[in-house]
């Protein structure tokens, strides 16, 4: 039985290694110090967002990444999807969907005006995913300013 919880300080290792597995995945290159202090300042700070852990007994087999945005275009507080994983050997067991299920039920009790989220261009699956689950997808391109110094 697959059981999804809201993680928390307790669980930054084993959220740790299942985001280096998504970043590995895609070919995302983040700083590790810059990782784990964003991930735990999540993890501390409900009014950041949440993590939310699918868990078969006592294995984690993926997680999501949530973060609130205030959007002009949406009229307030937005839930923005950062990633979404589930352990490739688990993957088309309805794992990915359980977890969207559990992010949209979090934004409305938050009283989030939408959630936004991003997909690789090249990952068909993950859109036919999220197209079931009722999002659209936008005819936009997104982009990145960095050099900034925080």
């Amino acid at each position: 039985m697959i059981e999804i919880r809201r993680g928390t300080m307790n669980d930054i290792d084993i959220l740790h290694t299942l985001m280096q597995e998504q970043f590995r995945s895609h070919d995302i290159l983040v700083e590790e110090n810059t990782l784990i202090t964003s991930m735990m300042e999540l993890l501390r700070r409900d009014d950041l967002g949440f993590f939310l852990i699918a868990w078969e007994e006592k294995k984690a087999l993926g997680f999501a990444a949530v973060s609130y945005a205030w959007t002009l275009e949406h009229g307030g507080k937005s839930a923005w999807l950062d990633e979404l994983y589930v352990v490739p050997e688990r993957r088309r067991e309805g794992i990915g969907g359980a977890l969207i299920d559990q992010v949209i039920r979090d934004a409305r009790k938050e009283k989030c005006h939408a959630i936004d989220l991003e997909v690789d261009s090249d990952h068909i699956e993950a859109g036919i995913l999220y197209e079931r689950k009722g999002f659209m997808q936008l005819s936009r391109k997104r982009w990145v300013y960095q050099d900034l110094s925080c």
